[in-house]
């Protein structure tokens, strides 16, 4: 059994429905960009658990939706490669992937613990990641579904 959900993080005040979602810096242009989805807001503790190991990873916080697309980009990097090391930007928490047929194993710098998953199991961990981040992020902030970025990222196209 693989867990995976995300505790926002308090002190990222963007979580609150009662606060607007722009950049606070940047008047001129204050909508959302990747980067401060992938960098600066919407930060949470990992609550990550496969098949008995826990990965879990309490930080300053980490930008969900920088966790969802560094796991695509390995699951990506996996479908033609035997391995790969993929860091969050932020926090430069290291996951190492190994792949072997059906079986994909998984280290990180912070844990001593090895887990194994079947590749199946990365794909569905992926798009539950994308989808969680966006489901996160859209219950605090309804009209972020309509940010192209993000639909197009980790979200489901319009519909």
């Amino acid at each position: 059994m693989i867990t995976l959900y995300f505790e926002p993080r308090v002190e990222d005040v963007l979580w609150s429905a009662d606060r607007r979602p722009i950049h606070p810096y940047r008047l001129e242009h204050p909508e959302l960009t990747g980067s401060d989805f992938c960098v600066s807001f919407f930060r949470a503790d990992l609550r990550l658990v496969v098949h008995g190991v826990d990965l879990s990873l309490r930080t300053p916080g980490l930008p969900v939706v920088d966790f969802a697309l560094m796991l695509e980009y390995a699951r990506r990097e996996l479908e033609t490669g035997s391995g790969i090391a993929v860091e969050t930007s932020v926090t430069q928490d290291v996951f190492s992937f190994s792949r072997e047929a059906t079986t994909v194993t998984l280290t990180t710098n912070y844990a001593s613990d090895v887990a194994e998953l079947t590749w199946a199991e990365l794909c569905q961990l992926t798009e539950r990641a994308k989808a969680e981040a966006f489901r996160l992020i859209t219950t605090s902030h309804s009209e972020l579904r309509d940010n192209a970025w993000l639909r197009e990222t980790v979200g489901s196209p319009a519909e």
